[in-house]
């Protein structure tokens, strides 16, 4: 197989609400304007850049450019990592960002600006640096199923929205509008279930929890921090449980997830490790860099130093 230095695009067609497709003929005039090397392909449904991921590394590409969002980097990290012709640590993954919340983008601190994003592809060597991986083993349908996470993951409330988002979404509702209300509705109607969390064979938690949530990167929800300390290159997966709260002392805790400042409040607790194990009663939904993957129990273990990555840390 002959290996390939230019760069495959996978431009993903939703991600922006169609934006990125839309601007993709005017990145591409950037990109040739630097004189970047690239092919380009274009997702037609959804989970299309798992396959596009897994079929660029078999054509033998070793550097794929996401046009996209946190949805889009995290289909084309599983397919990496769903593909045996080389170690995805071989790899190096690219983002111009194109989404809605852009969390991974915002951690790497890659510009959301074109011209100033593709001016980092274009010194790409000078600025690729590791960054931690965490599979997460869950169940889907009465099944194992399994899923790799480069930001954060979650579960109890984050996880229950998401999962509302995403049968909104089946239907044919995607916009934002559709998000507040599937947020609104999760709010109002959730309770807090019952969680056992243990970090590394330690039982790190027992008892009702409003959240759980784990994290290689910092960000999540257009720019929230529910594990603030996260470093993306430390082999650890940072783990926060807030504990049972009213819906009105959850919404008083908001503007601390943004300041980055939640473990000040009492109800919220925090540790790190390399292996979390969690399960609830009845159960919970999952999810992972904002994407819905099954229900406890769930097993999450760091792969340390996973995937290269270009970045402006």
């Amino acid at each position: 197989m002959t290996i390939s230095s230019a760069w495959r695009v996978i431009v993903s067609s939703r991600s922006g609400g169609g934006k990125a497709r839309r601007d993709w003929p005017e990145i591409a005039k950037m990109l040739k304007a630097r004189s970047i090397e690239f092919s380009e392909k274009i997702t037609d449904h959804a989970y299309h850049a798992i396959e596009l991921a897994r079929e660029a590394v078999l054509e033998g590409f070793r550097k794929l450019l996401v046009l996209g969002g946190d949805g889009a980097i995290h289909e084309v990290l599983n397919g990496l990592f769903s593909q045996e012709e080389v170690s995805p640590s071989e790899v190096t993954l690219g983002l111009i960002p194109v989404g809605s919340g852009n969390d991974w983008s915002r951690l790497h601190k890659i510009p959301a600006d074109y011209e100033a994003a593709v001016d980092l592809i274009a010194d790409a060597e000078r600025h690729t640096r590791v960054q931690d991986v965490a599979r997460v083993d869950t169940l889907m349908d009465g099944k194992p199923y399994c899923r790799h996470m480069m930001n954060i993951g979650g579960l109890g409330f984050d996880s229950e929205v998401c999962h509302r988002f995403d049968l909104a979404k089946e239907r044919g509702h995607a916009s934002d509008r559709q998000y507040l209300k599937s947020l609104l509705s999760g709010f109002l109607s959730y309770k807090c279930l019952k969680f056992r969390v243990s970090v590394d064979g330690q039982e790190f938690y027992r008892g009702p929890a409003f959240s759980v949530a784990l994290g290689i990167g910092k960000y999540c929800g257009g720019g929230m921090m529910q594990t603030p300390e996260a470093i993306p290159d430390d082999g650890l997966i940072d783990v926060t449980v807030v504990g049972k709260v009213s819906k009105l002392q959850f919404l008083h805790k908001v503007p601390s997830l943004f300041r980055g400042d939640i473990f000040k409040n009492k109800e919220v607790i925090h540790t790190r490790g390399r292996k979390v194990d969690i399960s609830a009663a009845p159960y919970s939904y999952m999810e992972v860099d904002g994407e819905p993957v099954g229900i406890t129990p769930v097993h999450v273990a760091v792969i340390p130093a996973g995937v290269k990555v270009v970045s402006n840390m």
